[in-house]
């Protein structure tokens, strides 16, 4: 009898593994482990689009319809303003003390250094991007501040990690990378032509991308602004759609562009890069699974 007593917290603990097997939670990612899934989604998809109030997208048809087949953020808010030190924030995790959208080239990490270690993808995409690691402030209708990647120098000086910025032209949703960032030009993107443009741009992109269930397969998308029209607030609209958030659900929490930094580097378990992401909490309960 001691003897089976000194078997049971083994054979317990041997039978919580086995159920174990069958849960659907991933588990966590260790340090020294390669990782191509996510605890939420497979791929990201960030379209931004330029300088807007809540309030007016909101009252859009088509961003209404939107909201209604996602989860719609009420309380989400820039960081700054102009736009750049938004885009630097929203992968760097930092503003950088940046100031009238005046370009810089820093010496700082972003979430591109903490994918590759563990095998995960990423791409920029740009319309009008000239390629060849442009790094031009302007050309045509494109604009490197709303380019994020391009400001670091870990990227721009490596000819291999500078080919993931490329044109939106070899944009393919079937092959999506772990992390896709998309930067419409200044027309697609409403800076230079309003709300309405960006919107009609936007239907026209995102539509396709909606029903094709190959590309929504594990496929988080993101649709934000990167300010407020409005010095006075940056309140601003963002939706999440696919199949992994609730849909027609309003999230009232406050949020930013911090917290989506952490909630992909935890999505993925690769760590922080130890600035305002790193003190900011990741998205919580909008998931539908």
């Amino acid at each position: 009898m001691y003897g089976m007593m000194r078997l049971m917290p083994a054979l317990v603990l041997a039978g919580i593994l086995i159920a174990g097997c069958g849960s659907v939670t991933p588990r966590a990612v260790q340090s020294n482990e390669r990782w191509d899934h996510g605890r939420e989604f497979d791929h990201l998809l960030i379209i931004v689009l330029e300088n807007q109030n809540y309030d007016k997208v909101i009252a859009s048809p088509y961003m209404k319809a939107l909201a209604g087949r996602g989860t719609l953020f009420s309380n989400f808010n820039g960081l700054f303003h102009p736009s750049y030190s938004n885009y630097l924030a929203m992968i760097a995790g930092d503003g950088f003390d940046t100031h009238l959208d005046i370009q810089k080239d820093l010496d700082a990490r972003t979430i591109a250094d903490l994918l590759e270690p563990k095998g995960l993808t990423w791409k920029q995409y740009a319309e009008g991007y000239p390629g060849n690691c442009f790094t031009g402030t302007s050309a045509g209708r494109y604009r490197r501040k709303h380019v994020p990647f391009l400001s670091f120098t870990n990227i721009q000086h490596d000819p291999a990690r500078c080919a993931n910025v490329m044109s939106a032209e070899k944009f393919d949703t079937h092959n999506l990378p772990s992390y896709a960032f998309y930067s419409p030009d200044m027309d697609d993107d409403g800076h230079d032509t309003g709300l309405d443009s960006a919107v009609t741009w936007l239907q026209k992109f995102l539509d396709p991308i909606l029903a094709d269930p190959v590309a929504m397969k594990n496929t988080l998308i993101e649709i934000t602004f990167d300010e407020s029209e409005t010095y006075s607030h940056n309140h601003i609209y963002t939706v999440f759609l696919g199949d992994m958030v609730k849909k027609g659900y309003v999230e009232s929490a406050p949020y930013d562009h911090y917290n989506v930094l952490r909630t992909v580097e935890d999505n993925f378990g690769i760590g922080t890069l130890g600035k305002a992401d790193s003190t900011s909490s990741p998205i919580t309960g909008i998931w539908a699974r």
